[in-house]
């Protein structure tokens, strides 16, 4: 998140930044800090994650509750998670932010998975 470490860096926007200290001012390192109640490690607050889903203004009032897929199709991807470089309102799986598919930022990534064969 946009924290005291962060905000070094931005002074013109230190008003709205976190007062604690991760001690990274961007991306930290994979599996620094504790996993969730999944296990899972760093799903909030390091990078903005591109989803395979299509953006839709509408779609989620209108969608069903469980595992929506979005649109079939549209102009701009899905991101979710918030980034070393946002404010904690965007930290969290439901915020749907979006960008289009060849948008680049250094706050925007992908989660790759790695399963162990069964």
């Amino acid at each position: 998140m946009f924290d005291a470490d962060s905000a070094a860096y931005w002074p013109q926007w230190r008003a709205f930044a976190l007062t604690t200290h991760d001690g990274f001012p961007f991306t930290a390192p994979v599996g620094q800090f504790a996993a969730n109640a999944f296990g899972l490690h760093d799903m909030h607050g390091n990078v903005w994650e591109w989803t395979a889903d299509w953006y839709g203004d509408q779609f989620y009032a209108q969608s069903p509750v469980d595992d929506p897929q979005g649109p079939a199709d549209g102009g701009v991807k899905v991101r979710r998670g918030g980034s070393w470089h946002t404010w904690p309102l965007y930290a969290r799986c439901a915020y749907r932010n979006w960008n289009a598919p060849d948008t680049r930022y250094p706050l925007v990534g992908i989660r790759l998975v790695m399963e162990a064969p069964q």
